[in-house]
């Protein structure tokens, strides 16, 4: 289940998750809570709440610039009126993955990513598909979370909560 997970999390956050800190703007250290709306009604919203410091953050970019390097064929990442677009070609599970991501920020405390994909040949029967991830910064972090927490709320997908953390799990991937 946990590489199942990993999978979903890298391919709905391939494109929010690379690049350098010059590209994407730092989020506010604290408690971060994500909303992951896929286009398929089928399945509810994921909501993920992370707690984040100014060296995890580092981290997950560096991951996933280290990752879309080895995957992907074309990346472009620029800027232009407050907003960061990715534009990426990758390998990913057999299949040709284009994506387009889009990243508006507000601050450093909320951002929006709408995310396109198109799959060649098709994966899971799918050639298609679009999501969209909202954040926003709710807080400190709780006394039971520490930088690197995640917790993954109960879903269709996953019947209860599950906690793990970043720091750990991407160890010695930089």
């Amino acid at each position: 289940m946990l590489t199942r997970y990993l999978l979903i999390l890298a391919a709905t956050c391939g494109t929010c998750a690379v690049g350098s800190a010059a590209d994407f703007p730092m989020r506010k250290p604290g408690l971060w809570q994500i909303t992951m709306s896929p286009s398929n009604p089928k399945y509810p919203p994921r909501v993920e709440k992370v707690c984040l410091d100014a060296a995890t953050d580092q981290l997950l970019y560096k991951v996933g610039a280290g990752g879309s390097q080895k995957m992907c064929s074309k990346m472009d990442i620029h800027s232009a009126g407050g907003k960061v677009i990715v534009d990426s070609q990758c390998d990913f599970g057999g299949s040709k993955l284009t994506s387009h991501g889009v990243t508006t920020m507000t601050g450093d405390t909320a951002y929006r990513t709408d995310i396109n994909l198109h799959y060649d040949p098709p994966m899971f029967g799918k050639s298609d598909s679009t999501s969209t991830q909202e954040a926003k910064w709710i807080g400190a972090c709780p006394a039971d979370m520490k930088p690197g927490d995640i917790v993954v709320d109960a879903s269709s997908m996953m019947p209860a909560p599950m906690k793990m953390n970043l720091n750990d799990i991407f160890k010695g991937s930089q």
